[in-house]
């Protein structure tokens, strides 16, 4: 069952819960300057390092975003939340506000940004815009094992496209929970093919038997040109999804 709830039925997140949060972003210049003022110092001097204004827009949208949702697990108000960063860049929340140890992890694809929170374990999430002018083929050739070419060019034609979509979500999730980003080659690791449901099957030439759960996440049917993937370092039992307007 794909339930979407309001973001008026937000409950509280249990230890083996994953929240998903879904915002349509909003770039009307009164809501960018509405939600300027929450992004933290960090943000604001990031957000003026963009060569082009909409990506600007885009990111203030979705980091002010971000800042709204995270308000409600950690008691602080949305403009005082401040972050730390790994050396790859990946943002936590700073220890002195996150006494539940909250996870959290954001993607943005053209006007949609998702925001998945957890508690205590890393999380990963994906969404990607299914542009039609993609060269989803050669991306493929040149980002997919061996292995998953062959699984995904085994497919009827006409859902090959989709299928690329799936399993380049299911990548970049499990590259973002992992928080090696871009050093972490999607060559490097394989995950299942559509129709399979998500699932990461190891690296290749790597004993690494660290656990990884993975779940696709479907978009309500407003917007079925997107697609999404979770990924988390846990046995997670529960995927709650609200909508943030």
């Amino acid at each position: 069952m794909n339930k979407w709830y309001s973001q008026d039925s937000f409950t509280p997140l249990a230890n083996n819960e994953i929240h998903i949060w879904l915002n349509y972003l909003n770039v009307h210049e009164a809501r960018i300057k509405h939600l300027y003022p929450l992004l933290s110092a960090a943000e604001k001097e990031r957000s003026e390092r963009f060569k082009f204004y909409k990506h600007r827009k885009a990111f203030i949208a979705s980091h002010g975003f971000m800042h709204r949702v995270l308000a409600y697990y950690i008691n602080t108000p949305e403009n005082e939340i401040d972050f730390s960063y790994t050396d790859r860049g990946k943002p936590s929340i700073i220890e002195s506000q996150n006494k539940h140890n909250i996870q959290f992890n954001l993607s943005h694809s053209n006007n949609i940004a998702m925001l998945a929170v957890c508690k205590k374990y890393a999380v990963g999430i994906d969404v990607e815009y299914a542009n039609k002018k993609n060269d989803w083929s050669g991306i493929s050739k040149r980002f997919f094992t061996e292995n998953e070419q062959q699984l995904l060019f085994s497919l009827a034609a006409e859902k090959q496209r989709d299928a690329f979509f799936q399993i380049w979500t299911r990548k970049e999730a499990h590259m973002k929970v992992t928080g090696k980003g871009l050093s972490l080659s999607p060559a490097q690791f394989e995950v299942s093919v559509p129709p399979s449901a998500a699932e990461f099957k190891g690296y290749v030439n790597n004993t690494d038997n660290t656990l990884y759960n993975m779940q696709d996440i479907f978009l309500p049917d407003m917007f079925k040109h997107y697609f999404s993937c979770l990924s988390a370092d846990f046995n997670f039992e529960k995927v709650t999804q609200f909508i943030h307007s």
